[in-house]
């Protein structure tokens, strides 16, 4: 499998460990993983042949000084379209419009190569015209670790409840923001929780797109594009932040609850009503064991009720590992993301497949 990565930031790093620690447990598997170009914002090293992962690590942090293979300003865009390869692997941080991530990712699939990505910024603006152009090209655009890391959202709901009726999503989806309010729990203020969370790795000096809720919101928008089937934008989603949650956490706790930054979708009819705000919740609801910097999911189903899925975060290797899992699936004929199978099932002459779609989506 030929590997193009672009962005050399937390996860890009932590993903190229991550091949490299278990390079022999992905062969005995039958996946043999080829790095052949790696691009970030000023240049792209490239060997076709694969490029030596732990060289890559060492110059990246000496600023490629020396490294023949490294050229600065050949351009991810300029990669893509010129070196072989089976997938791209686009792990740029998000922005407002989706770029530069937006033209990678279109470059890729146009040139009909797989494209795995953690970036949500260009599945918020262009997620239904980049599945289709995915499935025009014949290529899988995947994107697990979009919405919470680790956290099995697509696979499992494309696995597990593809005829079953999705009524609504409930959750913990930002691991800043629930850290945050854990140290307020603790008697922080809201600005030390901060500077704590900074401090520890779990905020970003730029914030506040997690603060105020921006972040969750976006991650909203690629649950109700894919899994309901919607074409929704960031400005559908009514957003609230935390700068001001210090008193509701103390009611809270006054009241035996527990405060959370809450993303939810409610399926009324043919509408969605999508919020991200914080929120009271008893003890006994599951959501209310998301502590920490964690996320977790609560659907509920028309048939099968409540599903809770969580998972611990502690580190960036847990969302590379969501996208290694995403680029072995790529080997794979059957597309992993519930929208995927929807694009597919559009133009498959399986009149079952097709049906069993329209059942999930109805």
């Amino acid at each position: 499998m030929r590997i193009q990565l672009i962005g050399l930031g937390n996860v890009g790093r932590s993903l190229i460990e991550l091949i490299e620690n278990r390079k022999e447990f992905l062969r005995s598997l039958g996946f043999d993983i080829t790095i052949v170009s790696v691009s970030d914002s000023k240049g792209t090293a490239v060997d076709e042949k694969g490029l030596d992962l732990h060289e890559i690590l060492e110059q990246k942090k000496l600023g490629w000084k020396s490294f023949h293979k490294y050229v600065k300003g050949y351009t991810a865009l300029e990669a893509i379209r010129k070196v072989e390869s089976d997938a791209v692997v686009e792990l740029t941080p998000s922005a407002s419009g989706g770029e530069p991530g937006l033209s990678y990712i279109k470059a890729a699939l146009m040139a009909r190569k797989n494209v795995v990505t953690s970036n949500k910024a260009p599945l918020v603006v262009a997620y239904h015209d980049l599945m289709k152009t995915a499935e025009d090209n014949g290529v899988q655009l995947l994107c697990e670790a979009t919405v919470a890391a680790h956290v099995p959202v697509f696979c499992l709901i494309n696995s597990c409840f593809r005829v079953d009726e999705l009524l609504k999503v409930q959750g913990v989806l930002n691991a800043t923001t629930n850290f945050i309010i854990g140290e307020i729990e603790k008697g922080r203020s809201f600005q030390e929780a901060l500077k704590e969370a900074i401090r520890g790795g779990w905020a970003e000096t730029k914030y506040s797109d997690d603060v105020d809720g921006v972040d969750p919101a976006r991650k909203l928008v690629i649950l109700a594009n894919s899994l309901f089937r919607k074409h929704v934008k960031l400005e559908d989603v009514n957003v609230k932040g935390i700068r001001n949650i210090e008193t509701m956490v103390k009611r809270a706790q006054k009241s035996k609850k527990k405060v959370k930054l809450l993303c939810e979708i409610t399926k009324d009819k043919d509408k969605l009503k999508m919020s991200v705000a914080p929120k009271q919740i008893p003890l006994d609801d599951p959501l209310a064991t998301v502590n920490q910097g964690n996320m977790g999911i609560k659907f509920t189903f028309k048939t099968s009720k409540e599903v809770f899925v969580s998972a611990q975060f502690t580190s960036p290797t847990q969302t590379a590992y969501a996208v290694l899992n995403d680029m072995i699936k790529t080997n794979s004929p059957k597309p992993s993301c519930p929208s995927n199978l929807l694009y597919h099932a559009r133009k498959s002459s399986e009149r079952e497949h097709a049906c069993t779609v329209k059942r999930f989506f109805r």
